[in-house]
């Protein structure tokens, strides 16, 4: 076999689906805030190789969702109140610039996506596995309709801290107004309103504040 057809799994392709399974266990919990889990724990858990996982250990300590604590393991990073409203003070202005990007920018084709998005959330019955799905897929469409990677890699990791406080917060949120809150938001892009898709963002925001100025 030639070099050029080794079809094997490249070393980054296997780190970046290390890090998509893990972000995802820490945003639903499975991974818990506040518990300490050992490497080899995550390698087992993951049934992947020690590189690729250590490799998603780092990118995700650099996010500050793992923490580690040599000789005694890997902190899953608790959900703290002051720490979540200064995720969010920081937050509310890289969403404020990727929603105007994406609203000056978007091309006709990624205005119907969102546009799609919009109603699929308007139809979505308030389940809230579905909600996180398409918040997700949401920001995706927004980072490539805006254009500025060094904005979506600021405001990625976030995004994944808030996402993993809707989880924890999900018996308390009022899932009606975030959808309403995202849905308005992105209707707004995709008329390419930036200044009320701004104001829309920024009620996003205010949810998550109210939300997050309830945790003792």
């Amino acid at each position: 076999m030639s070099p050029g057809s080794d079809s094997r799994p490249r070393p980054a392709s296997q780190a970046e689906h290390a890090f998509d399974l893990l972000e995802r266990q820490l945003v639903t919990l499975e991974l818990a805030p506040g518990s300490v889990v050992s490497e080899g724990y995550l390698i087992e858990r993951l049934g992947m190789g020690r590189t690729p996982v250590r490799e998603a250990i780092q990118r995700l300590a650099q996010q500050d969702l793992i923490r580690v604590m040599p000789r005694k393991g890997l902190l899953i990073v608790p959900i703290e109140r002051t720490e979540l409203l200064q995720i969010l003070e920081v937050r509310k202005g890289l969403e404020r610039l990727v929603v105007r990007l994406a609203a000056l920018n978007a091309r006709d084709d990624q205005r119907s996506r969102l546009s799609k998005i919009a109603r699929t959330l308007a139809t979505s019955h308030e389940d809230f596995e579905t909600f996180l799905k398409l918040d997700r897929e949401t920001d995706r469409r927004l980072d490539e309709c805006a254009g500025n990677r060094f904005a979506a890699a600021a405001v990625a990791p976030l995004r994944t801290h808030c996402r993993r406080f809707w989880y924890a917060s999900r018996h308390r949120l009022r899932l009606a107004d975030a959808i309403a809150a995202h849905s308005a938001m992105i209707r707004l892009i995709a008329r390419r309103d930036s200044v009320g898709a701004q104001k829309a963002s920024d009620t996003v925001i205010a949810l998550n504040e109210r939300l997050a100025a309830e945790i003792e």
